[in-house]
Protein backbone atom coordinates (compact mmCIF):
# COMPACT_ATOMS: atom_id res chain seq x y z
CA UNK A 1 0.00 0.00 0.00
CA UNK A 2 1.31 3.42 -0.92
CA UNK A 3 2.07 5.76 1.96
CA UNK A 4 0.24 9.05 2.36
CA UNK A 5 1.29 11.83 0.02
CA UNK A 6 3.56 14.43 1.53
CA UNK A 7 2.03 17.90 1.89
CA UNK A 8 4.06 20.76 0.51
CA UNK A 9 4.46 24.36 1.56
CA UNK A 10 2.83 26.61 -1.05
CA UNK A 11 5.54 29.23 -0.56
CA UNK A 12 8.73 27.19 -0.88
CA UNK A 13 7.57 23.68 -1.89
CA UNK A 14 9.27 21.96 1.08
CA UNK A 15 7.82 18.64 2.19
CA UNK A 16 5.69 18.56 5.34
CA UNK A 17 8.02 16.31 7.30
CA UNK A 18 10.77 18.91 7.75
CA UNK A 19 11.97 19.39 11.31
CA UNK A 20 11.72 23.18 11.25
CA UNK A 21 10.03 25.89 9.21
CA UNK A 22 12.52 27.32 6.65
CA UNK A 23 13.47 30.83 7.73
CA UNK A 24 13.22 32.35 4.24
CA UNK A 25 9.77 30.82 3.85
CA UNK A 26 8.65 32.16 7.22
CA UNK A 27 9.88 35.66 6.34
CA UNK A 28 7.66 35.65 3.26
CA UNK A 29 4.61 35.01 5.44
CA UNK A 30 5.13 37.81 8.00
CA UNK A 31 3.17 41.03 8.27
CA UNK A 32 3.80 44.00 10.60
CA UNK A 33 1.89 44.12 13.86
CA UNK A 34 -1.10 46.45 13.82
CA UNK A 35 -2.47 48.53 16.67
CA UNK A 36 -4.57 46.32 18.93
CA UNK A 37 -2.91 43.04 17.93
CA UNK A 38 -1.21 42.78 21.34
CA UNK A 39 -2.63 44.26 24.53
CA UNK A 40 -0.95 45.08 27.82
CA UNK A 41 -1.59 42.28 30.31
CA UNK A 42 -3.49 40.19 27.73
CA UNK A 43 -2.29 36.77 26.48
CA UNK A 44 -1.47 36.79 22.75
CA UNK A 45 -3.29 34.34 20.49
CA UNK A 46 -0.37 34.14 18.04
CA UNK A 47 3.43 34.11 18.02
CA UNK A 48 5.37 37.32 17.25
CA UNK A 49 8.55 37.33 15.13
CA UNK A 50 11.26 39.78 14.11
CA UNK A 51 11.53 40.78 10.45
CA UNK A 52 14.18 38.08 9.90
CA UNK A 53 11.92 35.31 11.22
CA UNK A 54 13.26 34.95 14.77
CA UNK A 55 10.69 34.22 17.46
CA UNK A 56 10.24 37.18 19.82
CA UNK A 57 7.11 36.24 21.73
CA UNK A 58 5.38 32.92 22.21
CA UNK A 59 1.69 32.39 21.70
CA UNK A 60 -0.18 32.90 24.96
CA UNK A 61 2.56 35.05 26.54
CA UNK A 62 1.59 38.15 28.55
CA UNK A 63 3.38 41.51 28.24
CA UNK A 64 3.23 43.44 31.54
CA UNK A 65 5.62 46.28 30.62
CA UNK A 66 4.47 49.28 28.59
CA UNK A 67 8.05 49.76 27.37
CA UNK A 68 8.31 46.18 26.10
CA UNK A 69 4.90 46.48 24.45
CA UNK A 70 6.01 49.57 22.50
CA UNK A 71 9.23 47.83 21.40
CA UNK A 72 7.22 44.80 20.35
CA UNK A 73 5.03 46.96 18.11
CA UNK A 74 8.15 48.60 16.66
CA UNK A 75 9.98 45.35 15.88
CA UNK A 76 7.28 42.68 15.76
CA UNK A 77 5.64 40.75 12.93
CA UNK A 78 3.02 38.01 12.86
CA UNK A 79 2.15 35.30 10.35
CA UNK A 80 -0.25 36.42 7.65
CA UNK A 81 -2.97 33.82 8.18
CA UNK A 82 -4.66 34.82 4.92
CA UNK A 83 -1.59 34.29 2.75
CA UNK A 84 -1.01 31.24 0.57
CA UNK A 85 -4.51 29.83 1.04
CA UNK A 86 -4.34 29.86 4.86
CA UNK A 87 -4.79 26.85 7.09
CA UNK A 88 -2.40 23.93 7.30
CA UNK A 89 -0.60 24.66 4.01
CA UNK A 90 0.39 28.13 5.22
CA UNK A 91 1.45 26.89 8.65
CA UNK A 92 3.57 24.21 6.91
CA UNK A 93 2.05 21.35 8.92
CA UNK A 94 5.67 20.34 9.52
CA UNK A 95 6.26 17.81 12.27
CA UNK A 96 8.26 19.14 15.22
CA UNK A 97 10.63 16.87 17.14
CA UNK A 98 8.84 15.11 19.95
CA UNK A 99 5.64 16.95 19.05
CA UNK A 100 7.01 20.16 20.59
CA UNK A 101 5.96 23.28 18.69
CA UNK A 102 8.82 25.85 18.84
CA UNK A 103 6.18 28.52 19.44
CA UNK A 104 5.76 26.95 22.88
CA UNK A 105 9.22 28.32 23.72
CA UNK A 106 9.64 31.89 24.83
CA UNK A 107 11.84 34.56 23.24
CA UNK A 108 14.33 33.01 20.84
CA UNK A 109 14.12 29.37 19.85
CA UNK A 110 17.39 29.91 17.99
CA UNK A 111 19.16 29.48 21.32
CA UNK A 112 17.75 25.98 21.79
CA UNK A 113 18.78 23.05 19.57
CA UNK A 114 15.87 20.76 18.60
CA UNK A 115 16.68 17.15 19.45
CA UNK A 116 14.82 13.89 19.36
CA UNK A 117 13.38 12.93 22.75
CA UNK A 118 15.50 10.61 24.86
CA UNK A 119 14.00 7.15 25.32
CA UNK A 120 15.49 6.82 28.80
CA UNK A 121 13.68 8.43 31.75
CA UNK A 122 15.08 11.82 32.69
CA UNK A 123 16.70 12.25 36.07
CA UNK A 124 14.54 14.12 38.58
CA UNK A 125 15.11 17.88 38.54
CA UNK A 126 15.24 20.16 41.50
CA UNK A 127 11.99 22.05 41.63
CA UNK A 128 12.00 25.82 41.68
CA UNK A 129 8.68 27.59 41.97
CA UNK A 130 8.52 31.02 40.39
CA UNK A 131 5.44 33.15 39.76
CA UNK A 132 3.89 33.31 36.32
CA UNK A 133 3.66 36.55 34.38
CA UNK A 134 -0.04 36.94 35.06
CA UNK A 135 0.96 38.20 38.51
CA UNK A 136 2.27 41.76 38.63
CA UNK A 137 5.98 41.86 39.42
CA UNK A 138 6.57 44.78 41.79
CA UNK A 139 10.35 44.56 41.51
CA UNK A 140 13.14 42.32 40.23
CA UNK A 141 16.62 43.19 41.55
CA UNK A 142 20.02 41.64 40.83
CA UNK A 143 22.96 42.15 43.20
CA UNK A 144 26.54 40.99 42.78
CA UNK A 145 27.96 38.96 45.64
CA UNK A 146 29.54 41.32 48.15
CA UNK A 147 27.89 44.42 46.68
CA UNK A 148 25.07 46.49 48.12
CA UNK A 149 24.12 48.11 44.80
CA UNK A 150 21.06 46.49 43.27
CA UNK A 151 20.40 46.52 39.53
CA UNK A 152 16.75 47.17 38.77
CA UNK A 153 15.44 44.75 36.17
CA UNK A 154 12.16 44.00 34.43
CA UNK A 155 11.14 40.35 34.24
CA UNK A 156 9.98 39.85 30.65
CA UNK A 157 9.43 36.10 30.60
CA UNK A 158 10.18 32.66 31.98
CA UNK A 159 11.10 29.48 30.10
CA UNK A 160 10.35 26.84 32.76
CA UNK A 161 13.47 24.91 33.86
CA UNK A 162 15.53 26.70 31.18
CA UNK A 163 15.85 30.47 31.50
CA UNK A 164 14.59 33.77 32.83
CA UNK A 165 14.30 36.69 30.42
CA UNK A 166 14.98 40.14 31.84
CA UNK A 167 16.09 43.60 30.82
CA UNK A 168 17.31 46.70 32.62
CA UNK A 169 14.64 49.03 33.97
CA UNK A 170 16.93 51.97 33.12
CA UNK A 171 18.57 52.60 29.75
CA UNK A 172 21.80 53.86 31.37
CA UNK A 173 22.29 50.82 33.63
CA UNK A 174 25.59 48.88 33.36
CA UNK A 175 25.55 45.67 31.33
CA UNK A 176 25.37 42.34 33.13
CA UNK A 177 28.72 40.56 33.29
CA UNK A 178 29.30 37.02 32.04
CA UNK A 179 30.58 34.60 34.68
CA UNK A 180 29.16 36.67 37.54
CA UNK A 181 26.75 35.13 40.03
CA UNK A 182 23.89 37.45 40.92
CA UNK A 183 21.63 37.26 43.94
CA UNK A 184 18.11 37.88 42.69
CA UNK A 185 15.15 39.24 44.63
CA UNK A 186 11.72 39.28 43.05
CA UNK A 187 8.51 40.52 44.64
CA UNK A 188 5.07 39.68 43.32
CA UNK A 189 1.67 39.36 44.93
CA UNK A 190 2.49 39.02 48.61
CA UNK A 191 5.73 37.03 48.32
CA UNK A 192 9.39 37.90 47.91
CA UNK A 193 11.50 35.28 46.09
CA UNK A 194 15.27 34.93 46.53
CA UNK A 195 17.61 32.85 44.36
CA UNK A 196 20.97 32.84 42.57
CA UNK A 197 21.37 33.21 38.80
CA UNK A 198 23.89 34.12 36.09
CA UNK A 199 23.97 34.88 32.38
CA UNK A 200 23.55 31.91 30.06
CA UNK A 201 26.26 31.34 27.39
CA UNK A 202 23.93 32.67 24.67
CA UNK A 203 22.66 35.52 26.83
CA UNK A 204 21.74 38.16 24.24
CA UNK A 205 18.00 38.25 23.61
CA UNK A 206 15.62 40.45 21.62
CA UNK A 207 14.42 43.90 22.70
CA UNK A 208 17.52 44.42 24.85
CA UNK A 209 16.78 41.40 27.03
CA UNK A 210 19.16 38.96 28.74
CA UNK A 211 18.79 35.20 29.13
CA UNK A 212 19.50 34.25 32.75
CA UNK A 213 19.97 30.78 34.20
CA UNK A 214 16.80 29.30 35.67
CA UNK A 215 17.32 28.90 39.44
CA UNK A 216 17.95 25.46 40.89
CA UNK A 217 16.39 26.42 44.20
CA UNK A 218 14.19 29.28 45.31
CA UNK A 219 13.37 30.55 48.78
CA UNK A 220 10.39 32.77 49.40
CA UNK A 221 8.66 34.56 52.23
CA UNK A 222 5.21 36.06 52.58
CA UNK A 223 5.11 39.83 53.06
CA UNK A 224 1.89 40.96 54.70
CA UNK A 225 0.29 44.37 54.35
CA UNK A 226 1.36 45.20 57.92
CA UNK A 227 4.94 43.97 57.41
CA UNK A 228 7.27 46.51 59.03
CA UNK A 229 10.83 47.26 58.02
CA UNK A 230 13.40 48.74 60.39
CA UNK A 231 14.46 52.30 59.62
CA UNK A 232 16.36 55.20 61.15
CA UNK A 233 14.94 58.26 59.44
CA UNK A 234 14.70 61.77 60.88
CA UNK A 235 11.21 63.23 60.80
CA UNK A 236 9.22 66.27 61.85
CA UNK A 237 5.98 65.94 63.83
CA UNK A 238 3.39 68.70 63.99
CA UNK A 239 0.12 68.67 65.90
CA UNK A 240 -2.86 70.98 65.56
CA UNK A 241 -2.38 72.34 69.07
CA UNK A 242 -1.98 76.11 69.23
CA UNK A 243 1.64 77.27 69.57
CA UNK A 244 2.91 73.69 69.89
CA UNK A 245 6.40 73.66 68.29
CA UNK A 246 7.42 71.11 65.67
CA UNK A 247 8.97 68.05 67.32
CA UNK A 248 12.01 66.19 65.98
CA UNK A 249 11.40 62.43 65.86
CA UNK A 250 13.12 59.30 64.60
CA UNK A 251 11.12 56.92 62.41
CA UNK A 252 12.23 53.50 63.68
CA UNK A 253 10.04 51.24 61.58
CA UNK A 254 7.50 51.52 58.79
CA UNK A 255 4.88 49.56 56.89
CA UNK A 256 2.51 50.60 54.13
CA UNK A 257 -0.12 51.45 56.76
CA UNK A 258 1.80 52.69 59.79
CA UNK A 259 5.04 53.92 61.38
CA UNK A 260 6.79 53.66 64.71
CA UNK A 261 8.55 56.76 66.03
CA UNK A 262 10.59 57.79 69.06
CA UNK A 263 11.30 61.20 70.56
CA UNK A 264 12.59 62.75 73.75
CA UNK A 265 9.35 64.69 74.26
CA UNK A 266 6.03 63.53 75.67
CA UNK A 267 4.03 65.21 72.93
CA UNK A 268 1.22 62.84 71.89
CA UNK A 269 -1.66 60.96 73.45
CA UNK A 270 -3.50 57.87 72.18
CA UNK A 271 -6.19 58.81 69.64
CA UNK A 272 -4.60 62.14 68.75
CA UNK A 273 -3.95 63.12 65.13
CA UNK A 274 -0.74 64.71 63.88
CA UNK A 275 1.20 65.49 60.69
CA UNK A 276 4.44 63.56 60.07
CA UNK A 277 6.97 64.65 57.43
CA UNK A 278 10.15 62.79 56.47
CA UNK A 279 12.58 62.23 53.62
CA UNK A 280 12.39 58.68 52.28
CA UNK A 281 15.44 57.31 50.43
CA UNK A 282 13.96 55.77 47.29
CA UNK A 283 15.87 54.79 44.17
CA UNK A 284 19.05 56.59 45.34
CA UNK A 285 17.12 59.81 45.91
CA UNK A 286 15.34 61.40 48.87
CA UNK A 287 11.65 62.17 48.55
CA UNK A 288 9.81 64.37 51.02
CA UNK A 289 6.57 62.72 52.11
CA UNK A 290 3.93 64.01 54.49
CA UNK A 291 1.12 61.98 56.05
CA UNK A 292 -1.60 62.43 58.64
CA UNK A 293 -1.31 59.87 61.43
CA UNK A 294 -3.33 58.77 64.43
CA UNK A 295 -1.65 57.60 67.64
CA UNK A 296 -2.51 53.96 68.38
CA UNK A 297 -0.18 53.28 71.30
CA UNK A 298 2.32 55.06 73.52
CA UNK A 299 5.05 53.84 75.86
CA UNK A 300 8.11 55.19 77.61
CA UNK A 301 11.53 53.52 77.51
CA UNK A 302 14.03 55.41 79.66
CA UNK A 303 14.21 58.97 78.42
CA UNK A 304 12.48 58.13 75.12
CA UNK A 305 8.78 58.19 74.32
CA UNK A 306 7.73 55.73 71.60
CA UNK A 307 4.54 55.93 69.59
CA UNK A 308 2.80 53.55 67.21
CA UNK A 309 1.11 55.60 64.48
CA UNK A 310 -1.49 54.57 61.92
CA UNK A 311 -1.45 56.39 58.58
CA UNK A 312 -4.97 57.75 58.10
CA UNK A 313 -4.54 60.26 55.27
CA UNK A 314 -2.06 60.55 52.39
CA UNK A 315 -1.95 61.31 48.68
CA UNK A 316 -1.75 58.61 46.01
CA UNK A 317 1.80 59.70 45.16
CA UNK A 318 2.93 59.40 48.79
CA UNK A 319 1.22 56.02 49.03
CA UNK A 320 3.31 54.80 46.08
CA UNK A 321 6.49 56.29 47.59
CA UNK A 322 5.94 54.51 50.90
CA UNK A 323 5.16 51.25 49.13
CA UNK A 324 8.32 51.55 47.01
CA UNK A 325 10.41 52.28 50.10
CA UNK A 326 9.04 49.27 52.00
CA UNK A 327 9.56 46.95 49.02
CA UNK A 328 13.11 48.20 48.45
CA UNK A 329 13.85 47.58 52.13
CA UNK A 330 12.41 44.07 51.88
CA UNK A 331 14.56 43.41 48.81
CA UNK A 332 17.69 44.55 50.65
CA UNK A 333 17.14 42.24 53.64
Amino acid sequence: MDGPAEAQCRTCGDAANLDIVPTECLKNMLIKLSTGDVGLGQPTDFAVYSNDGKLLLQKGHVIDSEGLLQQLYRLGYRKDTEAGGGGAAHAHAHAYPGGADPNALLFGTAHLDPVQPDKTPAAPKKTATLPNLQEKVEFFHLTRAGSADALRMELAGVIPDAALIARHARPDAPMLAAGTVYEARLFTGSRVFKFSTALLPDSAGPLGCYFLRYPESVSHAVVRKHHRVSTSIAGKLRTNEYQRPIVDVVVEDMSSVGVGISTGEDCLSVGQNAHLAMNLPIDNRHRLVSVVVEVRNRRQEGDLFKYGLEIVQLSDEVRRDIKDFVLESVAAD
